[in-house]
């Protein structure tokens, strides 16, 4: 009998100390904007000029505030497609067979079976609820045949299936087919009204004529991208509302639509004027973002969340041309690059350097900055971390657990080597960088390595502008060292070759 009871109070106390567990571990909000580059984050303007912004971003200013900026943070790549692959799954897009340079396109399989898993199913497996909500940009099943609109109110192989347990998704953001939502995978209807349909060129907003298709482009019949960024910012207040119930922890991957073209501002969100309150709809459209992070984080606050709750922002690549885009908030000295060599796309640093900033109330300190070199897919590992998930090493070879350095416990070094590359017509960029040296390289064949040549070799940390009369390559001091690493980026393009230490 006593044997019995004794049980009966070991199970309870081990529920109860599991239940104690689960409240204890951090929810987790990781947002990440799309073609944001450092210039275009009011803190960072004001560093570089020591003038007020052009743009102000207080909601984002005051994350820095409150936590751990980092000045050397790179995207996984130049561009938005291959760096989701890597947050996905911690591991640079060139390892991912089906799409080493980027899934384009809602049709396409993702690559990421079955040698990688996912940073939802890390998640999970730690017992998180888990959701997405934005640009998914991973590919899918569809039943849609070429030229028919019949097969798009569904998706497999989306969000759901990668182990988000919600999601309100835009396939493929708000520049290609389908245009439309879709909430766990199922066809979400703007209005009442709405079907799935060919609509016009004029009703992408787009400026760029290569987007006009003949016949009219597969989306919502009610598509307006001036409501996307309402839509995914109220349904993530809404997630986070009802998370407040529940009494597991959260995981919230936020890869919203800003700053990415057509830049169609929303006339208001939340109260505040948007379209129109800049000089340039580039200008309006990073107000917009900065209002989205605000209304996420009103809301983990109003739900006693905050203090609790692991916050990242950061962005896929770096920000697109001033001269294109933005020549008026260029003029009164807004840079999307903020002063680095080259923009979205890019080999060199203006493509990849990008704000990371991490929050987490006790556990990071304020007003933090920490000069490690760190890659954003590195909080794949960090979010296994924090679950207390262990990772297999022959499944996240590129990412680095970040957590010793954001609680101060550590300021070691974590990357041995960084790997980036960008397209050139068919051909390719290449670069490597082991501590502050960066090899830049290039082919005329994407991917054929029989004719790489070497571009430059240049030193960050006196040269972090990459200015030309910097390059190091035709100095005979340093013939050794553009040998060695040149020989290091093929062995670690082979399978299994790690980039960590």
């Amino acid at each position: 009998m006593r044997t019995k009871q004794f049980l009966k109070i070991l199970v309870l106390f081990c529920l109860f100390a599991n239940t104690i567990s689960a409240q204890n571990k951090p929810n987790i909000v990781v947002i990440m904007a799309d073609d944001i580059g450092v210039g275009d984050i009011g803190f960072y303007h004001k560093q570089r000029t020591g003038k007020e912004p052009v743009v102000p971003t207080p909601n984002i200013d005051k994350l820095i505030d409150q936590g751990m900026r980092f000045s050397d943070a790179h995207s996984p790549a130049s561009l938005c497609a291959p760096t989701r692959f890597s947050m996905m799954t911690g591991n640079f897009s060139y390892r991912n067979k089906k799409g080493p340079w980027g899934v384009w396109g809602p049709d396409r399989d993702a690559g990421i079976e079955p040698n990688f898993t996912t940073v939802a199913r890390v998640a999970k497996k730690g017992g998180y609820n888990t959701a997405f909500f934005g640009k998914w940009g991973l590919g899918g099943d569809w039943d849609a045949k070429p030229k028919s609109i019949s097969g798009y109110e569904n998706v497999q192989k989306g969000a759901g299936y990668y182990g988000f347990d919600y999601s309100v998704a835009l396939p493929e953001g708000i520049q290609n087919v389908p245009y439309a939502f879709y909430e766990d995978g199922k066809f979400m209807k703007l209005k009442d009204d709405s079907k799935i349909t060919k609509i016009p060129f004029e009703q992408l907003k787009y400026s760029d004529e290569n987007k006009r298709k003949v016949g009219g482009s597969v989306g919502d019949s009610n598509w307006d991208p001036t409501l996307a960024g309402p839509v995914l910012a109220n349904k993530a207040v809404t997630y986070i509302n009802q998370q407040s119930n529940t009494k597991k922890p959260f995981f919230l991957y936020y890869c919203s639509q800003a700053v990415h073209l057509p830049h169609a501002p929303s006339s208001t969100l939340n109260g505040e004027k948007i379209a129109g309150a800049t000089l340039e709809t580039h200008g309006d459209m990073i107000k917009e973002l900065d209002v989205q992070v605000g209304m996420m984080i009103a809301a983990l606050k109003k739900n006693n969340l905050y203090d609790n709750t692991l916050i990242v922002f950061t962005s896929d690549n770096g920000g697109l041309p001033n001269y294109k885009y933005s020549p008026k908030l260029e003029k009164l000295g807004h840079d999307s690059s903020d002063g680095k060599n080259g923009y979205k796309g890019s080999i060199y640093e203006g493509g990849h350097r990008i704000p990371f900033v991490a929050v987490w109330s006790g556990h990071i300190k304020p007003k933090s900055k920490s000069d490690i070199v760190m890659v954003g897919h590195d909080m794949m590992p960090t979010i296994a971390a924090v679950t207390n998930v262990s990772l297999e090493k022959e499944v996240v070879l590129d990412a680095a657990n970040l957590l010793p350095i954001l609680t101060g416990k550590s300021e070691a070094p974590i990357h041995k080597y960084l790997m980036h590359q960008a397209q050139k017509g068919k051909g390719g960029y290449y670069a490597i960088r082991e501590g502050d040296f960066k090899l830049v390289m290039s082919v005329t064949k994407r991917d054929v390595f029989d004719d790489l040549k070497v571009d430059g070799l240049y030193n960050l940390k006196d040269n972090v502008l990459e200015d030309p009369s910097g390059n190091l390559k035709g100095k005979e001091v340093y013939k050794e060292k553009i040998s060695q690493l040149k020989n290091k980026f093929l062995e670690l393009r082979k399978p299994g070759a790690t980039t960590l230490y």
